[in-house]
């Protein structure tokens, strides 16, 4: 009998192509919107979590707190980097407890989430190459922990290894980006003499290695210049100021709780090396960069929601235009009805076949829809570079559209059907 009403159904449907054609419109273009809206959210997040990722790494970092009031060290000369010439004044930034190297040797042997610890001396200086500034970024004290901990590839050379660090040699490793810009692209620059002034005279550097550069150029290791962490200490160090301004840690997991855990471990880990008594003021910051990421990532889920939402209202036209063309059609067709009725038909088989209709025109809206916004979505990613390889319409999403339309059809067809199922066989027989 099911198999009736749905024959019936589709003879009804062939009957008004046209208008069943348009009241699949509304249905069509509320799908196609939805998924458009979803895929290209689920890609604007995809996109967003790599870039955060290539500029984060995914490490936590540890820093010691500043506090203010003590002396620091200024240039007294316009041209302080030729003559190393500084001042004192009284205020300035000062840390009260700075990161050391039994930190570090701490955190190597008791983190069990860490996987790498990279201590780091971050200053500023002037790159020169052949009398010309270099647009170089910051200047960074490293261990050869580096490249590990923040996982990029060595491209040409080597890399600072521990014994160029005891005796603080005088090389430098340069990202991808900074050689391309100095030396031309693709040119491999290694052996050739930079000078770099910091807080002396400026020092001839002999370039060692080139690594990759990160996808994001606001990162902390675009167009660095890294040197041993020793040779930053003795070569540009400002007196008395902290060996260690950053200690980065590689944590591989990207489940938030075990995040949080590492992060929790390494500030007991830090708070026990000090003797920070419980409820005692810290006097470090440990931070997760992928907690940004999340924060993030939740704004463009609520963001792709709002938007689905408001696509979504298209759907709920569609559905008050499918119920209006079904009670239309339930009026023009009482003898139909009526004969159906006399023939035998109970009232769930007239029920069976509106809805039938209703549903029939839902789902065929809902495949339409679906085409469309997977059309729809694959050439708005191509024509957005940065998401392109990033949109895709996942199964997913496919089975929430022919959700969707079904229920769309079952709710908008429920009423109609309905009314037409308690129609009486005489009453329609004379309606005609």
């Amino acid at each position: 009998m099911r198999i009736i009403n749905m024959w019936f159904g589709l003879l009804g449907l062939r009957s008004s192509k046209l208008r069943s054609a348009l009241t699949t419109l509304g249905i069509i273009i509320g799908i196609g919107a939805v998924i458009i809206v979803v895929s290209l959210g689920g890609g604007l997040r995809r996109y967003t979590e790599k870039q955060l990722e290539d500029m984060s790494s995914g490490i936590v970092e540890a820093r010691a707190m500043e506090t203010w009031g003590g002396p620091i060290l200024i240039e007294r000369t316009a041209m302080g980097i030729a003559a190393g010439q500084f001042g004192m004044e009284s205020m300035g930034p000062t840390i009260q407890d700075p990161l050391t190297d039994t930190d570090v040797e701490a955190l190597r042997r008791l983190a069990t989430k860490v996987n790498g610890v990279a201590p780091i001396y971050e200053t500023w200086g002037q790159a020169i190459y052949q009398g010309e500034y270099m647009p170089s970024g910051q200047i960074m004290g490293v261990t050869p922990e580096f490249l590990h901990v923040f996982k990029r590839e060595l491209l040409h050379g080597r890399f600072i290894t521990d014994y160029d660090d005891y005796t603080a040699a005088p090389v430098v490793v340069i990202d991808e980006q900074l050689a391309d810009d100095v030396f031309g692209e693709g040119v491999n620059p290694v052996g050739h003499v930079i000078r770099i002034a910091g807080q002396t005279l400026a020092q001839n550097y002999t370039i060692i290695g080139v690594i990759e550069s990160p996808t994001d150029s606001w990162t902390r290791t675009s167009r660095s210049l890294l040197i041993p962490l020793r040779t930053a200490h003795l070569r540009l160090a400002q007196p008395g100021s902290p060996k260690i301004n950053m200690l980065a840690m590689r944590v591989d997991s990207r489940d938030p709780k075990e995040r949080q855990y590492a992060v929790a471990q390494i500030a007991t880990i830090l708070r026990a090396r000090r003797g920070t008594t419980p409820g005692a003021p810290e006097t470090f910051n440990v931070y997760d960069t992928l907690a940004w990421s999340e924060q993030q990532t939740q704004m463009i889920q609520i963001m792709t929601l709002v938007l689905s939402l408001i696509a979504g209202i298209s759907l709920i036209v569609g559905s008050i235009g499918l119920m209006n063309i079904m009670l239309v059609s339930v009026s023009e067709r009482t003898a139909e009805i009526g004969v159906r009725r006399a023939m035998g038909a109970r009232r769930g088989d007239i029920l069976g076949q509106f809805l039938a209709e209703a549903v029939l025109l839902s789902l065929l809206g809902g495949l339409l829809g679906l085409g469309l916004g997977i059309a729809g979505s694959q050439l708005t990613s191509t024509l957005i570079k940065e998401l392109q390889g990033m949109v895709s319409v996942t199964p997913d999403i496919v089975v929430i559209a022919v959700g969707i339309s079904s229920a769309v059809g079952i709710l908008a067809g429920l009423y109609p059907a309905w009314h037409a199922a308690l129609l009486q066989p005489t009453e329609a027989l004379r309606h005609a």
